[in-house]
């Protein structure tokens, strides 16, 4: 009982795979087999039967085979053409169709095998490896997620797999079209994760799968623990639906957590590239801790350096942008530039009371 779990537990999809195409690929061999049999008994034949050197002998074969009948050479004995009727006409032009049908059935399901991701990536490495996928909006959160990733500078370049069991007949056309490749599979599965290449990947996104479940984090703790007996040195980027499991999968290897935002997927993408920025920018959608908000007070003619820094030195806040006159959100502005303030969007520290406008006008 226990080899026999030992040795179902090694099984990969790796394993399933050989299976499958086992008999089109030992039909193919079988029949290569028989034809250089064929091809070899024959041009025999010719050297014994029609007196030609081996050159000869295999030319006239092949192009026999081949039905080409250049009619350079040709057999001229009743032994050599009778020969070539059996050999020939009936054995090697049969192989010769047999095994270009073969040929291109096995194309067509190894392709059909790699659309519906059912085949072993093994070449790829220093890729970013997905695991999971949101329950609901599937493709259009993927969608984003993707075209975030390609619009970074620092992963344009950087493979993509997906290892998720919701795609069984295929990514979507559109994400397909920008190289992704995905593997059918659950991460919990014995051997998944090495069929993903998990210890090759560069870096790692787990996905909470239901980004209002709170079980959901007992499977990504499960996927992580997988990922720490398999050994990697990725940047592994984990959710988690319940913030008080933050704690637990950092223990458990995460470099990063975040709460499942899915109509942000910027955010997650910024957390791989920069590695706690996620924690400010979770802040900014929420009022608890550190938060934003806007102060209506009109500034004119001044450096947006002497605002920022008078804030700071006041204990007010930091200034992240302005409204101008004409009611247009300005993030980040030049250092120096001479600004025309109508609002002031201010990050402040959790419980801050802030003065009144008018001392905080006086300031300036």
């Amino acid at each position: 009982m226990v080899l026999g779990a030992l040795f179902r537990k090694k099984r990969t999809r790796h394993t399933f795979r050989k299976r499958v195409h086992l008999h089109a690929v030992k039909d193919l061999q079988r029949r290569f087999l028989m034809l250089a049999a064929v091809v070899l008994a024959h041009s025999s034949a010719m050297i014994w039967f029609e007196d030609l050197d081996w050159w000869s002998a295999f030319w006239l074969t092949m192009t026999s085979a081949s039905t080409t009948g250049y009619g350079d050479l040709s057999a001229g004995t009743f032994w050599g053409q009778f020969a070539t009727i059996v050999l020939i006409y009936g054995l090697g032009i049969t192989l010769l169709a047999q095994i270009a049908s073969d040929y291109v059935e096995l194309r067509l399901v190894r392709r059909d095998m790699r659309i519906k991701g059912r085949t072993e990536w093994s070449d790829m490495q220093d890729h970013l490896l997905i695991i999971n996928t949101p329950a609901n909006n599937t493709g259009r959160y993927l969608e984003l997620l993707i075209s975030q990733v390609c619009n970074t500078p620092e992963l344009k370049d950087v493979p993509i797999q997906i290892l998720t069991p919701s795609f069984p007949d295929g990514l979507p056309e559109n994400i397909r079209a920008q190289g992704v490749v995905h593997h059918t599979g659950d991460a919990t599965t014995p051997g998944m994760l090495e069929t993903a290449g998990v210890d090759k990947a560069k870096y790692i996104i787990l996905l909470a799968p239901d980004s209002q479940d709170a079980h959901s984090d007992s499977l990504v703790f499960d996927a992580l623990y997988r990922i720490k007996q398999i050994g990697t040195d990725a940047m592994i980027l984990t959710e988690a639906v319940d913030d008080r499991n933050r704690e637990r999968l950092r223990q458990m290897g995460a470099k990063a957590v975040i709460r499942p935002v899915r109509v942000y997927p910027e955010m997650l993408v910024r957390s791989l590239t920069a590695p706690g920025t996620e924690q400010i920018l979770e802040d900014l959608f929420r009022y608890q801790g550190d938060h934003t908000i806007r102060l209506n007070i009109s500034l004119s003619g001044i450096k947006w350096a002497d605002i920022v820094t008078t804030l700071i030195q006041k204990g007010i806040g930091t200034a992240l942008g302005y409204e101008n006159p004409e009611g247009r959100i300005v993030t980040h502005p030049d250092t120096f530039e001479l600004v025309e303030v109508r609002a002031l969007i201010i990050l402040i520290g959790a419980g801050q009371q802030l003065p009144p406008p008018e001392e905080i006008r006086a300031l300036f």
